[in-house]
């Protein structure tokens, strides 16, 4: 990583944390750096399944390019997410079991950072079979929605402050590729009251 690049994030972290911003509560604000460049369809899938997994917080997001930061902008909190990979479906991956994560979050000290890691790659290994018989489109849809569900499981060990997982829901400690491609995956209430009681009190999530 660029030095430039690493002050940016450090000074934008560091914001986030003295909490000095004329942002709305309730606003997260994702700041993306892609390895390659993504499918527009597929990130925009994303984000519409990421609000609809995360409505029960009443979190709006406000989604910036990381390239195009200063570091001078005012924002509330922040969560810088790295898209390793290409995040996009129009080739697809040969199935071969990997011990690569879907995604982590950063953590030093035993603090949880606003960093995050997606692996495109990774999620369409695990879905080849979902993806294959599936036309072009409905493959950026699928793709789209388990980018969205892994980075939903990042934002809540970030948002909960936690490093535990759950046995069922989004906060499960791993995903099947059939899981990630359903109709529907979401917290389950549990998880709902934890991010809930880790936001701050009158914050207006």
């Amino acid at each position: 990583m660029k030095f430039s690049t690493l002050f940016v994030l450090l000074m934008l972290s560091a914001m986030a944390l003295r909490g000095q911003s004329d942002e709305p509560a309730g606003a997260l604000t994702i700041y993306t750096r892609f390895a390659h460049p993504p499918s527009p369809l597929s990130i925009g899938y994303m984000k519409t399944e990421l609000d609809a997994i995360m409505l029960p917080f009443n979190l709006r997001f406000d989604w910036r390019a990381l390239e195009a930061a200063s570091g001078s902008e005012a924002v509330a909190e922040i969560v810088v997410v790295s898209f390793k990979g290409a995040c996009q479906a129009d080739t697809l991956i040969r199935w071969e079991p990997s011990a690569h994560m879907l995604g982590s979050t950063h953590i030093a000290d035993g603090q949880i950072l606003p960093f995050a890691d997606v692996d495109c790659d990774r999620i369409r290994e695990l879905m080849a079979s979902s993806l294959a018989p599936a036309s072009p489109s409905e493959r950026e849809r699928l793709l789209g929605h388990a980018m969205a569900r892994v980075l939903a499981h990042e934002l809540y060990h970030f948002l909960a402050h936690t490093t535990k997982h759950a046995s069922t829901g989004i906060a499960k400690a791993s995903y099947t590729g059939n899981e990630l491609a359903a109709g529907v995956l979401r917290f389950d209430e549990v998880q709902l009251r934890s991010v809930r009681a880790a936001l701050p009190t009158g914050a207006g999530f």
